[in-house]
């Protein structure tokens, strides 16, 4: 017994129909599964109140030899806490001279060419 039909344009589209059909039945499928998402963490505080507001950054000083770096050090500090850290888990701060990002592109410039080969 041959084929039904020998239009390629039937056959192009019972095969669209049936991928797109696929599709939006995987969309769909994908759509429940995120409303019951077993895994999601449920939250039974409100959201504004779990977020402090973060105090406005101050503008870095432009070309000014800093002497004092508790300016720094209090900017630092509050970027900290606007990303939900606290004052324990900063270990320590130091200022990094201009030298170390000649030093990390040149590594990273002879480890991108190991790779290369």
């Amino acid at each position: 017994m041959g084929p039904v039909t020998t239009n390629p344009w039937l056959i192009a589209l019972i095969n669209m129909t049936i991928v797109f059909g696929v599709l939006i039945a995987l969309g769909a499928c994908m759509s429940v599964l995120q409303i019951i998402d077993p895994t999601k963490k449920k939250s039974n505080a409100p959201v504004a109140a779990a977020a402090p507001k973060a105090a406005p950054a101050a503008a870095p000083v432009a070309a000014a030899p800093v002497q004092d770096n508790n300016e720094i050090i209090a900017v630092i500090a509050a970027a900290c806490a606007a990303c939900g850290c606290s004052a324990d888990q900063v270990a320590s701060v130091r200022i990094a001279g201009s030298q170390s990002w000649i030093m990390n592109a040149r590594a990273e410039a002879i480890s991108v060419r190991k790779e290369c080969f």
